[in-house]
Parts: C-alpha cells; structure tokens; sequence
C-alpha cells in the first residue's frame, strides 16, 4: 500500500523539534507538552455512540482548518499500517488512536511544532514540541492549537478539580509535559543512570522510553514527564519537570567530561566507536536497536570531538536524524511499501550506510 500522499511532505522534512538548535540540545532532544480536554455534557470517546463522534469530527474540521490554514487533517482508518506507524514515530500520533474502533482525527502541520488528536482517549489531545529543553515554548505550541479549540467548543471542567478527562490521572490541568532525554554517558555508567531514573520516580516524574508508555528505551533515549496534574498550576508543573531536567542535563554533561577527559574511560569509548562503525559498515542485516545503539555511541563520541581521532567525520545532529529515521515507519513509508523484520534490517543497513557516506561490505 503506498504512502498516504498528504504524508509525503512530512517524510521529506526533518522536524523542527530535531534541529538541535534549543537549549541544551545536546542532552535535551525535544520538549513536549500535551493537554486534555473534553466536551462538557456529552460522554468521552469510549462511550460515545458513532453518529454523535461523526459530527463532532465534521465540526471539528471546520474549526481546524480556521485554526492552521496548512495543517493536515487525517482520518486514522483511512491509513494503512505503515502510515499509522510513522505518524507513531513522529509523536504525532499514539497507538491507541489507530486501535481504538471509532471515529476520529489526527491534525499536525508539516513542520511538526504541533498536533492534535481527536477521539483519542479524551476528545482533545494537542500536543507542541519545541527543540531542546524549552518547555515554554512547547507549551505555546499546544497553546496555538487548544486555545482556539476552548473557545469554540464548551469544555467540560470541575470548580474545584480543573479541566475533566477520561483517566483520573489526568484530571486538573490535564497537562503532561516531557522531555526527551540522550544519556548515554550515564548508560555507560549503569548505576548512576539508575539513580537518576530512580529519582525521577521518586519526585513524581515517570520515565519511559523513546515513544512512551510502554516502549523501550533504545539509543540510550529516555521520556521524562510529570505525573501529578491534579492541584497547582500549569506552570508550576512545567517548572518542576524542567528544573529535574536542568539537574539530568549537568549530571549527564559531568560524565561526559569525565569520560572524554579520563584516559581508560576514552580509550574504552573509541573501542566501542570502531566497533559501532564497523557495525554500520559491515552488517548486511540490523535492527532498530542495534542501529541506534551503534547511532548512540557515535554521537556522544561526535559531541567529545573523539570522532576525527577514528577518522569518521558525522556530525551529532547527522546522527540524532538517522536514529529517527531508520525506525520502522519511516523505512515502511520511504519505500512506499510494508516489510516483514527481514526486509525491513536489510533495508535499514543500505540506508544507514547510504545516508551516512559509508562503503558497504
């Protein structure tokens, strides 16, 4: 099934959250905020009959267009697999959007600073996304989407409890704001990345892995993001995930020094460097995990400026766009076509290999 046409401009552009152009970009991948809202008097999506979420879409189309004149509106069963895979990968979609058996919407702009889900688990999700750890702007992303969105429709919302959603965690400011987070100094050193997970817990933040709930952490990529939404203000809450965040960046920052300047610690790195680019240029086969962990080493040696010292000249932003997209949704919609994991990790190592300049085996 070839790819949805109006999702073509979207693979041949590079978000604006993955430029590398934020603050701290070079630990703070993205910052991402995501609100909740639901209509007043009327059921959330899971209990609400067919013909009443129709014409919701139907008004909410109207509503969207007037928002973003250039944004997409998709519906997700008119997407196949691949596409619903990508659009996953992008953030800008969530899996339970595609599985759910009822009527609904995506919404995003093609350069990726922000979307909407609509029918999702609650009527309204927006989501802004910023580069680096900048929260704020993040939030002023969702803003441009959930606010006009506020106005035109009644909001369902409680005098002493804040904005209703469909799970109880969610109810207050019905926020969630997370960071996407690039640790591989600390993964080198297991228990001090530990404690910083562990602390995270501990402070009422939840840490996942690159796609959230339920996904993995792979290329050392971690999600943090609050937990409380109940009781305080948005930007209370923003604060405190962005003040956790400052603190992993200089923890993360501190063991990369002491790696580049420690000389065992660089000499193990610069192994790992040759075997990490000796998988890349060798591997007629490769997984997503294998790519992105080799992806991962290689630009934390880019950032030390030990990449040169093995004769390989990738930049770190290079390598943080290739661990997006070598993921499977992307490959499935590059070739316009759904691969079995075979294909798929063949495809990946010639891709890798052609993107990065490198000869092949």
């Amino acid at each position: 099934m070839p790819m949805d046409a109006r999702l073509e401009p979207l693979l041949e552009r590079t978000p604006d959250w993955l430029s590398g152009e934020g603050p701290e970009s070079e630990v703070v991948v993205a910052s991402r905020v995501r609100l909740a809202r639901n209509l007043s008097a009327t059921p959330f999506p899971l209990q609400m009959e067919e013909q009443k979420a129709r014409e919701m879409l139907s008004e909410c189309k109207k509503h969207l267009k007037a928002i973003i004149a250039d944004g997409v509106v998709l519906e997700p069963a008119e997407l196949g697999p691949a596409d619903a895979e990508f659009l996953i990968e992008r953030s800008l979609a969530s899996r339970d959007l595609f599985e759910a058996q009822r009527p609904a919407l995506v919404f995003f702009r093609e350069d990726g600073r922000n979307g909407l889900m609509v029918n999702e688990e609650d009527h309204f999700r927006g989501q802004g996304f910023a580069s680096g750890l900048d929260l704020e702007i993040a939030y002023k992303h969702c803003q441009e989407i959930i606010h006009p969105l506020e106005t035109s429709f009644p909001v369902a919302t409680h005098p002493k409890f804040g904005y209703l959603t469909a799970c109880p965690t969610n109810v207050g400011s019905g926020m969630r704001a997370s960071l996407l987070l690039h640790l591989p100094a600390l993964a080198r050193k297991k228990a001090p990345l530990q404690h910083i997970l562990h602390t995270a817990q501990k402070s009422g933040l939840t840490v996942r892995g690159v796609h959230g709930e339920g996904s993995r952490d792979l290329g050392h990529l971690y999600q943090i993001s609050n937990q409380k939404t109940l009781g305080g203000d948005s930007s209370m809450q923003l604060k405190s995930v962005e003040e956790f965040g400052g603190q992993v960046v200089a923890y993360e920052n501190g063991t990369r020094e002491e790696i580049f300047e420690t000389e065992p610690s660089r000499r193990g790195l610069l192994r790992d460097v040759e075997q990490a680019y000796t998988r890349l240029q060798e591997s007629t086969r490769i997984t997503t995990s294998q790519a992105l962990g080799a992806l991962s080493i290689l630009r934390l040696a880019s950032l030390g400026g030990l990449l040169g010292q093995s004769g390989i000249d990738f930049t770190a932003e290079q390598l943080l766009i290739q661990s997006f997209s070598l993921q499977p949704g992307h490959l499935q919609a590059r070739i316009g076509a759904e691969m079995d994991p075979v294909h798929r990790d063949s495809y990946r190592a010639t891709l890798l290999r052609e993107s990065l300049g490198i000869a092949g085996p």
